[in-house]
């Protein structure tokens, strides 16, 4: 009898616990206060130079050609609104992406620190260290491409391509990178 009365007891003490918070809930508040606007402008600014480059590609294919001013001033317009429809479309489905892979726990856990003020600062700082990242990125850029470009052109002649790549695909990429004429190769950056 014991027993069954601390069974039920312990019973009773867990069922008045407060009730853990749902992890969509906690999900979407992590969003919330770890994305902004800022990020997604900061990834733009990042891609802003390939933007200009397919925007021109798309003009070309219709015949018709756009300036580098106007390319750059069309792709920082369109960053801008594409940067808030990313936000608001973007909300819902990290959050479920947190939920598939996160436990409830730790999803509790990184929101009651973001709640904090060291959370909240580390919150308030993501836009700006975003903007590093880019300008990072874009000094670090040249001397890595250059490198990573002789490294594919060795795999290619030693014909490690990705596993499943097509005969085809292999021969297009060596046709570009492997047949030049020395003097049609730009000059290294």
């Amino acid at each position: 009898m014991r027993i069954a009365f601390a069974g039920l007891a312990a019973a009773l003490a867990l069922g008045a616990a407060p009730a853990q918070a749902d992890p969509m809930e906690d999900a979407l508040y992590i969003v919330d206060h770890t994305i902004s606007r800022t990020e997604y402008e900061a990834a733009f600014a990042g891609m802003a130079d390939l933007m200009v480059g397919n925007l021109q590609n798309e003009f070309a294919k219709g015949g018709d050609s756009i300036s580098n001013a106007a390319s750059e001033t069309a792709v920082i317009m369109m960053s801008a609104q594409m940067a808030d429809a990313l936000l608001d479309g973007m909300r819902r489905p990290l959050a479920e992406a947190y939920v598939y892979n996160v436990s409830p726990e730790a999803l509790a856990g990184y929101r009651a620190f973001l709640e904090t003020p060291a959370g909240q600062e580390i919150s308030a700082s993501n836009g700006v260290i975003a903007l590093e990242s880019v300008k990072i990125g874009n000094e670090l850029a040249e001397s890595i491409a250059i490198p990573a470009v002789n490294a594919m052109i060795e795999d290619m002649r030693d014909g490690n391509y990705p596993a499943g790549t097509l005969k085809s695909t292999q021969r297009e990429l060596e046709r570009l990178f492997l047949e030049q004429d020395p003097a049609d190769t730009p000059p290294e950056l």
